[in-house]
């Protein structure tokens, strides 16, 4: 039978010094070993920021979601040893930022994802461990973004 699970994190409720990383506790051994895709949707908090901060700070955030059997994503890197090359990856996809209209200087800024906007991925295997990590990859926009609520959904597929 196939099954679906959903993981709801919020990154308040995580570990870490900054939104950049954080790592959450899961008990990972309540699903079963098999394949399944996983897709995942994220939402921020609106922030107010400045419209000139709003125009330097305009560029996607790539998110890496490290769960302890993802498999069969790759990234080719630009430097160190493996320049040139495609190497295991955690990258999940990009996260959008969203602009309200400019009021006395300053936007409300909210940066989400939803299912449709990255393709699936696709893990394989027997899930271990207590844990995952979250990090979202962007100098820039992580001074904009304070806290988000991440879904992560595994639809089973065999």
């Amino acid at each position: 039978m196939k099954k679906t699970y959903q993981i709801y994190a919020s990154s308040i409720e995580g570990a870490g010094s900054d939104i950049a990383e954080q790592e959450f506790n899961f008990d990972w051994g309540i699903i079963p070993e098999g394949e399944y895709e996983m897709s995942w949707s994220l939402m921020s908090s609106a922030n107010k920021i400045s419209a000139d901060l709003s125009q330097i700070e305009s560029v996607p955030t790539k998110i890496e979601i490290n769960v302890p059997f993802m498999t069969d994503r790759y990234e080719v890197t630009a430097v160190g040893v493996n320049a040139g090359y495609a190497v295991s990856s955690t990258v999940a996809g990009f996260i959008h930022f969203y602009d309200g209209p400019l009021h006395t200087g300053h936007v409300m800024r909210q940066y989400k994802a939803v299912y449709s906007d990255n393709a699936p991925v696709i893990v394989r295997g027997k899930p271990s461990g207590n844990k995952f990590i979250v990090r979202c990859v962007n100098e820039l926009t992580l001074g904009t973004m304070q806290e988000y609520t991440l879904v992560i959904t595994f639809k089973s597929l065999c």
